[in-house]
C-alpha cells in the first residue's frame, strides 16, 4: 500500500434517540390555489397526491437536548401562519427557537395562503385550514417523541441529474428567462440520511436535493406535492414503508428537467428519477456503527487488496443547535405607497400578481436599510443541517461542502418563513427573476456563506473541547 493512502472508509453518523410521525395536510378541493401569474384558474379542482407533514424527533441517548424537524408539503411556511405555529410549539414544549425547524417543500402546486386571498374564490377555505396547523404541529411532536427509540442516523452523498441551471436566455429575443440553461452545469448532489433503530428497522429516510418543485406550472389545476410525491413513493416502498422526509436544498438557480407543465406525468417522472437516485445512495450505506477497513493483501492470480467491515471504535453522539447571523444591506425597493399606486391602475393578471408579490416582500422586509439575516445550524454527530429562510443559489451548498469535505452537510431552503433569493453576484448583471426580486445587495450570498462556515467551524471546535 502506498504510504499515506487511506485505509478506512466510513459514513458520517449520529447515534442517539429518534422517532417519526406523519399527518395528511392536504387542503380541501375548492381552496384558492392560484400561485402562477400565467394561471387561468382560481381554485384547486382536485388532488394529484396527498400533501403531508412529517416530524423527525432527535435527541441524545438520555432523551435530552431535543431537536425537531417538521417538513411540510407547502409553498412557503410563513403563509401557513408561521408565527402562530412557532409560538404554539415553543410555548407548549418549552423550546428555544433553534430547537425546531419548520421546513416547507416549496411545491408550487400547494396553495399560497396569504391574507390577500381571503376574499377571492376559495378564500373562505383558507382560514379553517390555517386554524388547525398549530395544533397539528404540536400533535406531530407528541407522536414523534412517543415513537423515539435508540438508533443511528447515517449519511451518504450520491448523484442525480434531475436539476438544471435555470438562468437562461430566450434565443429569439435575448430576454432573460427562467428555464433550462443547457450551457451551464448544475449541482447534481443528493444527500441521503437513514435513521435506523438498534433492532435494524428503518425509522425514516431523508432526501436532501436542490431543485425547485416546479414540474407543474400554471396549467395544473390539482393540489400536488410535485415531484416529491413520487420520489417518496419510490423510497418508502424500498425501505419498508418508513416515512421519507424531503429536504429542499439550495435551489435558487435550479429547475427540473421537465418544468412548468400541466400534466402530472411530468411530476411523476421527475420524482422517480430522484427517488431511484436516492435509493442508489441509500443502498451504498454501511450497517450502522461499522466502517470498511483495509486488511492487507490476499494472494491470488494478482495481489488483491482485501477490505472488510469492522465496528467503529466510537460513533458520534454530539447534538447541538445554534442561530447564526449575517448583517445584510437591503437593495432599493418601491415603497408601499408606490406599489399601491401601480396596483390601482394595473389590468393584466400577471402584472397584478407581480405587484402583489412585491408588496408582500416590502411588508416582510420593512423600511430599514439593513437586516440581520438569521439562520439555524444543527450538529448531529458527523453531520450538519444548515437551514436558511431564503433561497440561496446552489453555490451556497457547494462552498459549504467544499470547505468541510469530511462531514455531511444538509442544506435547507425557505425554512421558518421566507425572505428572498440569495443569487450569486453575476446574476445581478442580468435581468433574471431571482436578482430582480432579491432583497439584499449582490455580496449577500458570500456573507451568508462565510457566516455559515464560521458557525460550523466553531461548533466542530466546541465539540472537540467538550470531549
Amino acid at each position: 500500500m502506498m504510504t499515506g493512502a487511506p485505509s478506512r472508509m466510513a459514513n458520517p453518523e449520529f447515534r442517539g434517540r429518534m422517532g417519526v410521525a406523519r399527518q395528511d395536510i392536504t387542503p380541501p378541493v375548492g381552496i384558492h390555489s392560484r400561485t402562477w401569474g400565467s394561471a387561468r384558474h382560481e381554485v384547486a379542482e382536485g388532488v394529484h397526491r396527498p400533501l403531508l407533514a412529517t416530524c423527525l424527533a432527535l435527541s441524545d441517548s438520555d432523551g435530552g437536548n431535543e431537536l425537531f424537524l417538521i417538513t411540510l408539503d407547502a409553498l412557503v411556511f410563513w403563509s401557513l401562519g408561521a408565527q402562530q405555529i412557532r409560538n404554539a410549539v415553543q410555548n407548549r414544549f418549552n423550546l428555544r427557537p433553534e430547537q425546531v425547524i419548520f421546513h416547507p417543500s416549496h411545491s408550487h402546486s400547494s396553495p399560497f395562503m396569504d391574507a390577500r386571498h381571503l376574499s377571492k374564490p376559495g378564500g373562505d377555505l383558507i382560514g379553517p385550514y390555517l386554524e388547525r396547523m398549530p395544533g397539528l404541529c404540536c400533535d406531530l411532536i407528541v407522536a414523534a417523541r412517543a415513537a423515539a427509540v435508540s438508533g443511528t442516523l447515517s449519511w451518504a452523498y450520491g448523484r442525480c441529474a434531475l436539476a438544471f441551471n435555470r438562468d437562461a436566455l430566450d434565443a429569439a429575443t435575448g430576454r432573460d428567462i427562467c428555464g433550462l440553461n443547457l450551457l451551464e452545469s448544475a449541482d447534481d448532489t443528493v444527500l441521503v440520511g437513514r435513521a435506523m433503530s438498534d433492532g435494524g428497522k428503518v425509522i425514516a429516510t431523508l432526501v436532501n436535493y436542490a431543485c425547485h418543485p416546479v414540474s407543474l406550472g400554471g396549467g395544473n389545476r390539482l393540489l400536488s406535492p410535485d415531484y416529491i410525491g413520487s420520489m417518496r413513493e419510490v423510497v418508502e416502498r424500498e425501505t419498508g414503508g418508513a416515512p421519507c422526509l424531503f429536504l429542499h436544498g439550495a435551489s435558487g438557480d435550479l429547475t427540473p428537467r421537465r418544468s412548468y407543465e400541466a400534466d402530472v406525468a411530468a411530476a411523476e417522472q421527475n420524482g422517480k428519477e430522484l427517488g431511484y437516485a436516492a435509493m442508489a445512495a441509500l443502498t451504498s450505506l454501511f450497517p450502522p456503527g461499522q466502517r470498511l477497513e483495509y486488511e492487507g493483501i490476499e494472494e491470488s492470480g494478482t495481489p488483491l487488496g482485501r477490505w472488510r467491515l469492522h465496528p467503529k471504535q466510537e460513533v458520534a453522539t454530539a447534538i447541538t443547535a445554534r442561530v447564526a447571523t449575517a448583517r445584510l444591506q437591503l437593495r432599493p425597493m418601491p415603497s408601499r405607497r408606490e406599489i399601491e399606486e401601480k396596483l390601482a391602475v394595473a389590468t393584466e393578471r400577471y402584472e397584478i400578481e407581480r405587484l402583489e408579490r412585491t408588496m408582500a416582500r416590502r411588508i416582510q422586509v420593512g423600511d430599514e436599510d439593513w437586516n440581520s439575516f438569521t439562520f439555524t445550524i444543527w450538529r448531529l454527530g458527523d453531520g450538519f443541517v444548515v437551514s436558511t429562510s431564503a433561497e440561496p443559489y446552489s453555490r451556497f451548498q457547494l462552498e459549504l461542502r467544499k470547505r468541510f469535505p469530511d462531514i455531511a452537510i444538509a442544506v435547507l431552503n425557505l425554512s421558518d418563513g421566507t425572505t428572498t433569493y440569495l443569487p450569486r453576484p453575476a446574476a445581478f448583471e442580468r435581468d433574471v427573476y431571482q436578482s430582480r426580486i432579491a432583497f439584499y445587495e449582490p455580496k449577500s450570498l458570500e456573507l451568508v456563506t462565510a457566516a455559515a462556515c464560521d458557525a460550523i467551524a466553531t461548533m466542530i471546535t466546541s465539540t472537540r473541547h467538550d470531549r
